[in-house]
Order: structure tokens, then sequence, then C-alpha cells
């Protein structure tokens, strides 16, 4: 059983991660959505409680397999990680704003944050983002040094979950006319490594990395921008710059954060 964890703070945002969760996932029996919230001391336990299961009882509509679970502790993050440890979760899905400016602050922060840990992929929602279908998946990359590595392995089983067409996006000042001998190397490398899915791969000239990410999802009509961390230079640019984030928090598409 796959378990898929859906942080909730009773904001819209989150509530619609657990939606957007529910859907992308319907029906699957091998799939289990764990609505967690975690909670301080001054919160009113029994409500939380009857929030979460009403929203359980919503979601049984599209979902086969649903279960709620709360927690308080010293710290979220270190809270949700450890949790995340213990049941071997497949994946995080968590909305990027909370319900009021401060919640915005926390709950969005709380998720670049959990993007950063080692435990498993975390997918992040846009605010307005509804579940229609994954049909284009564009996997960024800086194409250096491909391998297999655990890294890979996840993305292909995400990748089997929907069988989208897969696109690999490689943006860099340095193409021009033809690519170099390197990058023809480290393509055809990813290019069997990836052939269950028949990719297809563009190459972008751009000194502006988010800019060409942004025209490519919308001309190829994008479903998810899957980013591997340690292989492209995306993750430090998406978590540690306000410009980036900015873009992030305006995104219509999920990302999903694979970390090695």
């Amino acid at each position: 059983m796959l378990q898929v964890i859906v942080p909730l703070d009773f904001s819209e945002t989150s509530f619609n991660a657990a939606h957007y969760a529910c859907n992308m996932y319907s029906k699957r029996n091998d799939v289990n959505i764990i609505l967690y919230h975690y909670y301080s001391g001054s919160e009113d336990v029994n409500t939380a409680h009857n929030y979460l299961d009403s929203l359980k009882k919503e979601l049984l509509a599209c979902a086969a397999q649903i279960e709620t679970y709360t927690e308080s502790g010293d710290n979220f993050i270190d809270s949700l990680n450890a949790y995340a440890h213990v049941r071997s979760a497949y994946m995080i899905v968590m909305g990027l704003t909370g319900k009021s400016g401060l919640a915005q602050r926390f709950y969005g922060t709380n998720t670049l944050k959990m993007a950063e840990k080692n435990v498993c992929p975390v997918l992040i929602i846009p605010e307005d983002a509804r579940f229609s279908q994954i049909e284009n998946v564009v996997i960024t990359s800086e194409m250096k040094y491909v391998q297999e590595s655990p890294t890979l392995l996840t993305i292909k089983r995400v990748l089997q979950d929907f069988k989208p067409s897969v696109h690999v996006l490689n943006v860099d000042d340095s193409h021009y006319i033809s690519l170099t001998d390197a990058f023809k190397d480290e393509r055809d490398k990813m290019e069997l490594l990836l052939k269950d899915f028949n990719p297809e791969f563009y190459f972008m000239r751009l000194y502006d990395f988010h800019e060409a990410v942004n025209l490519f999802t919308g001309d190829k009509n994008i479903d998810m921008i899957i980013t591997a961390p340690k292989h492209h230079s995306f993750y430090e640019r998406l978590f540690k710059t306000q410009h980036t984030k900015k873009m992030i928090y305006q995104s219509k598409v999920p990302v999903l954060a694979v970390y090695e």
C-alpha cells in the first residue's frame, strides 16, 4: 500500500491539496491517503478531529482508502518528517499558502522546507490548481553525470503511475546551433534510462532558467514539473531566491521535488 500524506492546516489551500491528491489517485486501491494535522497546545483537538472526519467523508467519494492522523510536538517539520519515515511515505502533497497572511508565511515556508528533507517526494500544489489529468510531464535536468540513481528510480515510479508524455528540458546559456558532444552523451544516457517512457528532449539557450521553464510549461501544456534537486541548479533557485519563490507561488502547475 502506497502511503500519501496530505498535511492540513484547515486552510482552503490545504483542503485543495487534499482534493488534488485524492483525485490524482482516484479509486486506486493500492494508495492510502493520510490526512495529517499538526496542532499546537492551545488548539481545540476535538474540533480538529471533527474537521478531519468531515473531510474524510467528503473525500471517500473519490478515494478508496483514507485515514486521519493528528499529533502535537515541538516542531512541525520534524514531526511530519518523522511521521513520513515511520509510514514509509510514498509522497507528501502540500499546498503553498495558508488561511491568513501569517499562515501563508508559516504554511508556505514549511512546504518549501519539507521539500528539502530527504524523506520522500513532495508534490507542491499551487493555490488554484485543480486536478484534471497528468498527460504531459517535464523533467528539468542539467544533463550532467546522468546515471541510474535512487532519484531517477523514484521519478520512474511516479511516471509509471500516470504514463504521461515525458519531456526532458535542459536550459543552458551555452547552447548554440548544435549540441556539444558532452551534452549528446548525457542525453543518450538519459534516453536509455527512460526508454520505457519514450522521452523527448529539448535544449533551450536562455539566460533565465525560470523564464524558460514557464515558457515551456505553457507551450507544451505541462501538467507537472519534476525536479531532482541534486542534479541541477533549479532546486537552489527554487527554494532560496525571492524571485523564484514568487514565481512558484503564482504557478498553476504542480512541482514534484524528488530529493536524493
